[in-house]
This record gives C-alpha cells, structure tokens and sequence, in this order.
C-alpha cells in the first residue's frame, strides 16, 4: 500500500484529503495546533517552521506528501508578515528537504492569489504579480519548492467545502446566511474559479500516479462571480435567492486590497487528466450530496 504524508491534516483541504486517502493508503498527518483524529489514519503534531522539524517525515519515508499547510487568513498575514513568512516559506522549505532527502514525490498547494487579478483566465505561463502578503508568501514557497526538488510539482487553486474544524469556508457561511435567512452580500465584480475539495483531492490522487512536475492550475473548469456562486448555492440547496445582495468591490473598505479576476486556466490539467474539471455547479451539486449522504458527521465525527 502506498504510503502518503499530508500536512494541514486539520486544514479544509488537508483533512478532507486524509479522510478519503485513508481507506486507499497508509496515511500519516501533520497537524500544528488543532489536534485532529481520523480513522484510520496515523496523525501528529509538528511545527513545520522550527528547524529540524522534519527529521520525522523522513523516519516515515512517504512516497508522496501533499503540502497543505499554510497561513490563509489575509488580513493576519498583512498584519503579521514574518509569522506568514515562517508558516507559508520556511515550512515549505523544510517540507522541500525532507521530501528531497526521503525520496518523495511533492505536490506542494499553492494559491490564485499570486497574481494581481487584472487579467483573469489566469494560465501557468503568466507572470505572477502578488498584491498581498499571502500571496507574495506562497509565490516565494512555489519558488523554493521548485528550486528544492525540481521534480515536485505546484497546484494553484481556490478551495471551498465542508470544514472539519469550526472555522468555515466561504460556501458553508454563504450556506449559513442563507439557511438563517439573513442578508448575504456578494461580489458583481469579483472572478474566480471554486473547486470543492473533494474534488481536488480525487484530481490529487490521480496525478500523483503520473508524477507531472511544475506548476498546474487545478480549479473549477468554468468561473464566476463570488454574487453567481452565491445564487448557485441559493439554487441549488433550494434557498432564497432574494437575500443575496449584490454589492461591488470598489465600494467596500477593505484592509487588505482584493484582486478583482483569479479566475484560472485549467487546460493544461485537462490535458493532463484526459477530461474536463468539474464545473462550479457540479462543485455545489456535489457538496449538498455529500451533506445529504452524512459526510459532513462522519469527517467531524473522525
């Protein structure tokens, strides 16, 4: 059985990833602070920024390992830029040695946040320009990473779907607003490409079989608006799309500024899978399933 490592186990992404690989894989997890339990799976803590902090990953000598890790909150990071530096870079860094050392094949995850949002359809030849310290952080790790062990590879996206933690990801509060029947802003002027997570993790475990090395743009196979994404959600779990309240970017006050278009171009991972990605809509059609089929208990119950 193909042994795998999966940093950010606590994580949207990371535990969703732990979760499925485990009954496909022996499955070890890294958590930082938020112990996490999933059946079926071996998880610890570890400080990924602290040196020597991967002496272990490489006592395990996974296969592969899928970096999940990272600071994500973008106000924190702006405001705390050497902790972004230490959680988003130096711990890619020290996951990059070990994967080197060990031999593992890395899939490092990274953002659509290293581009400026000025253009959109954003393909892996285009020049990233961060306007954020998030971003400029994961951009620096995808350089490391790369630089590190050139045969891993990078995937930018932009997740969404059902926490195992308390903390929410942008469907589920868009899903709470409307399922409590309060007002729900959305963005008329904002682009991006949302894929579930567990449909990235799927797209995940069929690449690692190939090995692609670089970066691969892995996303919804179409875009939106954050305002259309709202309505699909209202549409789809059956809700009332007149709560939604459209509102433009130019006229919120915001901290840190927002890249108006990250919608990405997913052709080259199509090319790679040998099939279109899921849509937006195939996306919330499959999380409204996956609640209805009790996913949600069985991830937060372990």
């Amino acid at each position: 059985m193909k042994k795998i490592l999966i940093t950010g186990a606590s994580g949207l992404l990371g535990s969703n990833i732990v979760k499925s690989a485990a009954s496909q894989f022996e499955v070890y997890g890294i958590y930082n602070k938020n112990r996490v339990c999933v059946e079926g799976a071996k998880l610890f803590s570890l400080d990924l920024t602290e040196d020597g902090s991967c002496e272990r990953i490489k006592e395990i000598e996974p296969e592969v390992i899928i970096h999940c890790a990272a600071l994500t909150d973008l106000d924190y990071c702006q405001d705390h830029k050497d902790e972004a530096y230490a959680h988003n870079v130096l711990a890619s860094i020290n996951i990059a040695e070990a994967a080197k050392e060990a031999g593992a094949y890395l899939m490092h995850i990274s953002t659509d946040g290293v581009f400026d949002g000025k253009k959109g359809d954003y393909a892996e030849e285009d020049v990233p320009n961060p306007i954020t310290v998030y971003g400029q952080t994961k951009l620096a790790s995808e350089k490391e990473i790369l630089t590190r062990c050139p045969d891993s590879c990078v995937l930018r996206t932009s997740i969404y779907g059902w926490n195992k933690m308390e903390k929410l990801s942008l469907a589920e509060w868009m899903l709470n607003k409307l399922e409590e029947k309060k007002e729900l802003p959305g963005f008329k002027d904002v682009y991006f490409s949302p894929i579930i997570v567990n449909d990235l993790s799927d797209i995940i475990f069929k690449l690692f079989e190939t090995r692609p090395i670089g970066i691969i743009h892995v996303a919804a196979g179409d875009s939106c608006t954050k305002l259309d994404f709202a309505y699909h959600i209202a549409d789809i779990f059956g809700l009332d799309k007149n709560l939604i309240r459209p509102v433009s970017l130019d006229d919120i006050d915001l901290k840190v500024p927002r890249a108006k278009n990250l919608s990405l171009n997913t052709s080259k991972a199509r090319g790679l899978l040998g099939s279109p990605l899921p849509t937006v809509t195939e996306g919330i059609s499959r999380m409204k399933m996956l609640r209805e089929d009790g996913y949600l208990e069985a991830l937060r119950n372990g």
